[in-house]
């Protein structure tokens, strides 16, 4: 805990609910992905550039250590903090301008680099960096770390094409190095600040072979320590100060937005997975290429790492075959047209002419098989995480060697695994000498501790020594390479670097313990200690690639942190310290359990298939009392009369909006919700009326027929006061019927479910009885799978088709897709919608063809951008509104200019219209529409 008067001060520069001091809520929101418990005594939110101005002028007074955190991986222990974690949050850090045609873009420190790539598509750019985090990693983020990637070169990463930037120093003092004013302003104030840093520049330029020196190790991939190429490559100690920044990780300055220069992306690509009998050989290939041929990727996997990926399913069956010696290049070219295209290929493959491979080489340009190949590098890191015990972690090390030295630096990583006992494999970006190995080590146990240890002092050794390489070539310095700065720069180049440090941040208050340590053994120390916790979740690498799509990454706690505190949990009481554990079991039970949407868009993120919201759901269904089984029991038995309860509730609902006025109703909601323990749902404006009942159709015989499942949310949820409109259950029957279809709809369908809204509640006997009776319904329904069935609801025909197997089963999507499209003409409306693929019309890999159909049917579409789960849940909308409501911030801005907007969940409906500022309804209205 920070002292007391510190956390005071803390509550007064900022709201409450932004200041997070609790213990659980600290270590939680400070996790990052590197093997180092997070050491943070509080963690800030903070939302603009005079919250940072203020919190810096605090930390300066009390002499405490504050770190920014963006978002990512942070795999070497750059954000786990000493004092304060600052989390960027709000949409002032998201802004961004795209300049000169899409030649420049400037872009806000809260945005992911995947953000940015999106902003420049339609232009045929993207940014430089590719991290392999780019679609969860800020770019604040990138910026501190100087991130490259699998594609991006030394002359595209971030110190390369960073245009200017805007900078906050450890003083209080802001520069923009973009604008004039600013930089004049600075040369005023600061002139022995920038006097000194032009004083260092002529100490390295004095030293002609430290200058070389310095100027060759940045011709490769190089992130260890600070930027000091900065002193090589420019004279204005503005430049310098501006590129020291880059890869400084925080801890020299806040940098709140880049502005950086982009690099073309041709359209058209050409893979190829070459296969050479040896190293030397597959070497031999990589220098032939290198710089004589127009090829933008090349990936190197021997043959340890291929044994772990040779059984995916996308692997071709050669990769089972190969001897033990064996090497493979994944390797691609791309370009602007086919015929550059096919001379590229053509290129490439004669410069190999004479250089042996096991198959002869062949480029594919057919996209699918393009992804299936890429499928297999990408799958490697996941592929080797799941051959390790669930209490190791896996240590993932990154190091760059001269490129044409690749093949002797792959048989001196091999000997440097067998000396100490590792069964690792070495893949990396071939044309760049960047490797990337992992080490499955179970860090809990100290004999397993030395042994790392050692193998990192080794490998230290190895790269300094033997090759004047780098010991990060992409994922920073951090706690992990800090106390090897020194051995691989050097005392002249470190001292410089300690110079900067104590230049621009004197009181040592940005970052404290990140860049520099003189310990030995401090990059061994503070270890996260992994057990199992939960079979469903053993597995979770605290990667963080699952938080950008998470509904409650705002207001609570995300994927990857709903399992470390469930693994602190566990080891707390595996420890008896039982006071603790209740503690974290209640601060879970609010952060953790009763925010999760279950929603399993993570899983789609996460590389090793971690299903998180599997595991919420068991949690919920081992803490189900007798009470609620039986209360479950009831509504399952009685379903019919449940929804009819469920619709009289709504015409109450809907009086009481008539007599007491949307303000009045609203209040005595909250209160009576609050009373209940949430169990009383909330009353919103958005709130629907009751739906009508349902008048059963028959199909006549002599049609064709289409079985039509109105979802129990349909048939219990109307229109509401706000968007009066016709039954979804009458406006789907016509578009059928125009479409020459019979209508039938079930026996019995206000007594069916699918069984989901059991299910995400850990109802699962429930959920199964239910979704049982409809599959017996549907199948005589369908007589036995002769005809298709229409599920107007997307979640609940995503559990009946995973579920149910022989009947035809569609969402709105598909079968408007299937059925609609050849048989019905439809004549676009000229107005702008916004679109809203559920999770799981995602899940379900339907929603490109979701943005697809609504262009056809509209003048113009909007997809919101950020906008992944409306984080309504079901009925948690009700109970939880501030899920939903953070789930959806910045929607309203996005669809401001939209007539209306469509999806295909009611529930999602109903926050969404809430949120948005606009109605939504299900796309079958508007295909009904446009087909009239």
């Amino acid at each position: 805990m920070l002292p007391p008067d510190l956390c005071a001060r803390l509550a007064r520069i900022l709201p409450p609910d932004r200041v997070h001091l609790d213990a659980v809520r600290a270590r939680v929101f400070a996790l990052d992905a590197s093997i180092y418990q997070p050491r943070a005594r509080a963690v800030v939110d903070i939302e603009s550039e005079a919250e940072v101005l203020a919190l810096l002028e605090l930390m300066r007074m009390h002499g405490a250590g504050v770190t920014f955190r963006g978002a990512g991986t942070s795999l070497n222990g750059q954000a786990t903090g000493e004092d304060v974690v600052v989390r960027i949050r709000g949409p002032r850090w998201r802004h961004h301008e795209v300049l000169e045609d899409g030649r420049c873009i400037r872009l806000g420190c809260g945005l992911t680099g995947g953000e940015a790539d999106a902003l420049l598509a339609s232009l045929g750019r993207r940014i430089g960096p590719d991290p392999a985090s780019a679609a969860a990693a800020t770019i604040g983020g990138i910026v501190a770390n100087n991130a490259a990637g699998m594609c991006c070169t030394v002359d595209q990463n971030t110190f390369a094409t960073m245009r200017s930037l805007r900078v906050i120093l450890a003083d209080g003092t802001l520069l923009d190095t973009g604008d004039a004013d600013s930089v004049a302003a600075f040369r005023a104030s600061h002139a022995p600040v920038l006097e000194r840093l032009t004083a260092l520049r002529e100490r390295i330029m004095a030293d002609p072979q430290l200058a070389a020196r310095i100027r060759r190790k940045y011709t490769i991939k190089n992130t260890t320590g600070y930027a000091v190429n900065a002193l090589t490559e420019f004279e204005d100690p503005v430049d310098i100060l501006a590129h020291l920044m880059i890869g400084s990780e925080g801890t020299l300055g806040f940098v709140s937005a880049v502005t950086l220069e982009t690099v073309p992306v041709f359209p058209l690509r050409a893979t190829a997975l070459m296969v050479f009998p040896d190293l030397d050989a597959a070497a031999r290939a990589v220098m032939a290429l290198r710089g004589a041929c127009p090829v933008q990727a090349a990936e190197l996997l021997d043959r340890t790492s291929i044994r772990a990926v040779e059984n995916l399913p996308a692997a071709p069956p050669l990769l089972r075959e190969l001897s033990d010696s064996a090497c493979a290049v994944l390797m691609e070219t791309r370009a602007a047209d086919p015929e550059t295209l096919r001379r590229n290929t053509g290129e490439i493959l004669a410069a190999l002419e004479g250089i042996e491979q096991v198959a002869t080489a062949r480029f594919t340009t057919d996209a699918a098989e393009c992804e299936r190949l890429w499928a297999v590098r990408r799958g490697l890191f996941s592929a080797v995480s799941s051959f390790r015990a669930a209490d190791e972690f896996v240590i993932t090390e990154d190091i760059n060697i001269p490129v044409e030295r690749l093949a002797e630096g792959c048989a001196a990583f091999r000997r440097l695994f067998a000396r100490h006992g590792y069964e690792a494999g070495v893949m990396g970006h071939a044309f760049h000498g960047n490797f990337h190995f992992t080490l499955p080590t179970r860090i809990s146990d100290p004999r397993e501790l030395d042994r790392l240890h050692g193998f990192l002092d080794d490998l230290a050794e190895v790269i300094t020594r033997d090759f004047d390489g780098s010991l990060k070539a992409e994922h920073g310095t951090g706690r992990a390479i800090a106390p090897y700065v020194r051995l691989e720069w050097g005392d002249a180049v470190y001292e410089v670097m300690r110079e900067i440090k104590a230049l621009l941040d004197p009181h040592g208050v940005l970052n404290p313990g990140v860049m520099f340590d003189e310990d030995p053994h401090a990059h061994l120390r503070g270890l996260k200690l992994p057990l199992t916790s939960h079979p469903r979740i053993d597995m979770c690498v605290d990667c963080g690639f699952c938080e950008p799509v998470c509904p409650s990454r705002h207001m609570a706690f995300t994927p990857r942190q709903r399992v470390a505190a469930w693994r602190e949990i566990t080891r707390l009481e595996q420890d008896g310290r039982s006071d603790e554990a209740r503690h974290w079991r209640a601060a879970f039970a609010e952060l953790g359990e009763s925010t999760c949407a279950t929603d399993g868009l993570c899983t789609t993120r996460c590389p090793l298939a971690i299903d998180v919201a599997s595991f919420i759901r068991d949690l919920r269904h081992d803490a189900l009392s007798p009470a609620a089984r039986t209360v479950a029991n009831a509504a399952a038995g009685h379903f019919a009369g449940a929804t009819a309860l469920a619709r009289t509730a709504l015409g109450a609902a809907d009086l009481a909006h008539l007599a007491l006025g949307p303000e009045k109703l609203e209040a005595v909601s909250r209160i009576m919700t609050r009373l209940s323990g949430q169990r009383l749902p909330g009353w919103m404006p958005g709130l629907p009326r009751p739906a009508a009942r349902i008048v059963r159709k028959t199909a006549a015989a002599h049609r064709e027929t289409v079985v039509y499942l109105p979802s129990c949310a349909t048939r219990t949820m109307g229109d509401t006061r706000r968007d009066p409109a016709e039954s979804l259950v009458d406006i789907t029957v016509r578009l059928l019927e125009r479409a020459g279809f019979a209508v039938r709809i079930p026996d019995g369908v206000e007594g069916l479910c699918c069984g989901k809204a059991f299910e995400t509640k850990g109802l699962y006997a429930q959920a199964e009885t239910k979704l049982r009776e409809l599959e017996r319904t549907l199948r005589a329904a369908s007589d036995n799978g002769r005809h298709p069935v229409l599920c107007d609801t997307s979640p609940c025909l995503a559990r009946m088709k995973k579920e149910i197997r022989g009947l035809s089963l569609f969402e709105p999507v598909e079968f408007a897709r299937v059925f609609l499209l050849p048989r019905l003409r439809f004549q676009p409306v000229d107005r702008r919608i916004a679109l809203h693929p559920t999770c799981s019309t995602r899940l379900m890999g339907l929603a490109d063809a979701f943005h697809d159909l609504a262009r056809g049917l509209a003048a113009e579409v909007v997809l919101p951008r950020g906008i992944l789960c409306c984080g309504f849940a079901g009925d948690k909308g009700f109970h939880r509104p501030e899920l939903n409501a953070s789930a959806l911030a910045g929607l309203a801005e996005q669809v401001r200019d939209c007539a209306e907007g469509y999806s295909t969940s009611r529930t999602c409906e109903i926050g969404l219209a809430v949120h948005g500022g606009i109605p939504y309804r299900n796309i079958l209205y508007l295909l009904e529409e446009c087909s009239r």
